[in-house]
């Protein structure tokens, strides 16, 4: 008999290898014309699978649009509209992972499985259900970290995973959260959504609202399913009205988890957004008031056939938009890779010439996510899941999904302005179900750290990772100081200018901060695309550990002037 030390033995080095390693590509799979365009084009295979997969969206959206949003949409049900899209995404998963298809798909069907049965064993405790969720997904996406990792980036089934662990796991807090109350606490809920009602009314009546806002009564536009609402602007992939009360069937499950255009490289979006999309409510939104009854009258022409217009412009834009960023970083990593940080000939060069090109290897490290990002949500957008309502001019808006605001990104002067404005509907997640839950530390600053280490983890074992979050929470933090200390006093300096001295003023300070924000983003980069710490270190070590000096010399000179200069400080810099 197996004695239970030997069972644990033999599972951990025959039975988790073999279910975790990767698998061989499927005998129905023919990677052929892939190999032959990855050969001419230069092209990992790995990415170009992973590109060519993305890509594929975009016929798959078009069709969706010719079947499913033309003159007899209205008579086609959700059901068919869920089925298209889970028929579609697991082909797709399928020829992007082969066999390795069945880790999303025991992950998903888990995670429903556990909501499912908790639910039905104490159907008053749903926070168990969460909590096996969440160690259900991140226990699983370690271990396949753990067996089917290398040295290097890797871009096979724990990409989908990487992704459909968020999502399974917002899944399952989404369902904790839409816990039926009890008496008591519906009648605390309802005492602190009026309070919070008084508060926005309480806005909304003041000057600046109103000139923001508009005036308080809107004209509505017909929808095609006759509703009609208004809805929060920003964000739309995380709203206020997530929480499931009731759980979901597996089909939608599935299909929410595999959605073809967002499962591989996201955008993350709740599943209420989903259930609004594939049930059209998502398009029964009122037009502003401001817009007109021309305008209106347009609107609802344009709906009339399932859709508003302006979807097919847009996606075009994100598609040109995404090209350029790839090629654009397809050259400059000919130019600035991050393995010739770590070479002899990089050493040679001047100590400027070493700075100049770890800025620039920095930055061509991240255009590709920019790239990937902006071509993954045309699809989406042909789709109309991120429609976003309607401007003031009652024109449609399309951004409701985008992962990425390429201008304020290229221009930021702070690294808040970079986390609003890159891989955005990840923060939105991140804020949603790490930083507000975890309150309980009463520290903001405790909060934001668990959300960078529950990050790091989530992005792999490697300590690049770790090395590059790490940078990153501790520039936040001197960012936080130096715009207390001497961005306020310096931004009402410029304020006072008046002609040309303010406009150069403004400009000096923002070019300024402009380079020091640029410089912590990029330097923290180096690392996150290393991966392994020794390469990383030796990195930094090439630019005599500059990013790390700066950052510690300009934190401890704000600790040193606190105590030789300390003052009362009326407002706190809010940091989320």
């Amino acid at each position: 008999m197996t004695s239970p030390a030997a069972f644990l033995q033999e599972v951990q080095d025959n039975l988790l290898p073999a279910w975790f390693g990767p698998k061989p590509a499927s005998p129905f799979l023919d990677y052929g014309l892939t190999h032959s365009i990855s050969e001419a084009s230069g092209i990992p295979e790995p990415s170009l699978r992973l590109l060519l997969t993305i890509l594929a969206g975009y016929p798959i959206a078009i069709l969706y649009r010719l079947i499913f949003l033309n003159k007899t949409s209205s008579i086609i049900g959700q059901s068919a509209r869920n089925s298209f899209f889970l028929a579609t995404g697991l082909l797709l998963s399928y020829y992007f992972n082969s066999f390795d298809i069945i880790h999303p798909l025991t992950t998903a069907v888990g995670t429903w499985l556990i909501c499912r049965v908790v639910a039905a064993v104490a159907p008053k405790n749903r926070t168990l259900a969460s909590t096996v969720s969440f160690l259900f997904n991140f226990g699983y996406l370690l271990t396949s970290y753990k067996y089917a990792a290398t040295e290097d980036y890797d871009i096979c089934y724990t990409m989908q995973q990487c992704v459909q662990c968020l999502r399974m796991i917002g899944y399952g807090m989404d369902f904790m959260d839409g816990q039926p109350k009890s008496a008591s606490k519906k009648k605390d809920a309802v005492a602190a959504d009026a309070l919070a009602s008084l508060v926005e009314e309480k806005k909304a009546t003041t000057p600046a609202a109103k000139a923001e806002h508009g005036p308080a009564t809107v004209t509505v536009a017909p929808s095609p399913t006759g509703v009609t609402s208004v809805r929060d602007k920003t964000p739309i992939s995380f709203g206020r009205d997530i929480a499931l009360a009731e759980l979901p069937s597996l089909a939608e499950t599935l299909a929410y988890a595999f959605f073809p255009f967002a499962f591989l490289v996201g955008p993350q979006f709740s599943f209420s957004l989903y259930k609004k999309f594939i049930s059209m409510e998502l398009f029964s939104v009122a037009v502003p008031a401001s817009a007109g009854q021309d305008q209106v009258r347009e609107a609802a022409a344009a709906t009339a056939n399932g859709i508003p217009q302006g979807s097919l412009r847009y996606a075009t834009r994100c598609f040109s938009l995404g090209v350029f960023y790839l090629g654009l970083g397809q050259v400059l990593g000919g130019y600035f890779p991050t393995a010739a940080l770590l070479g002899k000939a990089f050493l040679e060069r001047s100590f400027l010439e070493r700075v100049f090109i770890f800025w620039w290897t920095g930055k061509t490290v991240l255009n590709k996510y920019l790239g990937i990002w902006t071509i993954a949500e045309g699809p989406c957008v042909l789709s109309g899941i991120t429609f976003n309502g309607y401007d003031a001019q009652g024109k449609p808006e399309w951004d409701g999904l985008r992962n990425v605001n390429p201008l304020n990104y290229e221009f930021a002067t702070s690294l808040t302005q970079i986390v609003t404005s890159f891989n955005m509907n990840t923060n939105f997640w991140a804020k949603l179900y790490v930083f507000k839950r975890l309150r309980f530390l009463g520290n903001k600053n405790l909060s934001a750290l668990g959300v960078l280490l529950f990050l790091a983890i989530w992005h792999g074992t490697h300590l690049g990772y770790f090395f590059c979050f790490g940078l990153e929470f501790m520039d936040m933090e001197t960012e936080r100081r130096l715009s207390v200390r001497f961005g306020r006093p310096i931004n009402a300096f410029i304020a006072r200018q008046t002609g040309v001295a303010h406009a150069v003023a403004k400009a000096a300070w923002g070019v300024v901060t402009w380079l020091l924000t640029t410089s912590a983003l990029y330097f923290a980069a180096v690392p996150f695309d290393l991966l392994q710490l020794d390469k990383s270190l030796a990195a930094v070590q090439a630019i005599n550990y500059l990013g790390i000096y700066v950052m510690l010399g300009l934190l401890f000179l704000d600790i040193f002037l606190s105590v030789v200069m300390p003052k009362k400080r009326s407002k706190t810099v809010k940091t989320e």
